[in-house]
């Protein structure tokens, strides 16, 4: 079999499964939410992250492709944290990455005018 047919295969295959579990999941989730009239905004990043732990919580990824390394590697996808768990705000390499550095900025171009 031709790698280009094979990951053919795979994506029509996981597009089929998302689409299923999408639509099996969304209307129980449509009943468990507000009205539009007293719903909050959704900018919030505390509703948001609430939003997505109860999504997280009501799915259950229950992949069934006939192929069970392929089931099992797509349960261990869905199953993955998302970005915001994994990085940890106690990494120092987050701390530094988010770190404010305009004062450093600030000092370089006035350093850069400067002109004896």
């Amino acid at each position: 079999m031709k790698l280009s047919a094979f990951e053919n295969i795979i994506r029509k295959v996981v597009r089929e499964e998302i689409d299923y579990a999408l639509k099996r999941e969304i209307s129980p989730l449509k009943e468990g939410l507000m009205p539009p009239s007293t719903q909050p905004k959704v900018g919030a990043t505390e509703n948001v992250e609430d939003f997505r732990s109860k999504l997280r919580s009501q799915i259950a990824p229950e992949f069934n492709t006939g192929n069970g390394t392929l089931d099992s590697l797509l349960s261990e996808t869905a199953q993955s944290p998302t970005a915001e768990e994994t990085f940890n705000s106690n990494d120092p390499v987050n701390q530094f990455a988010n770190k404010d550095y305009t004062q450093l900025l600030t000092a370089i171009d006035k350093k850069k005018d400067y002109r004896p």
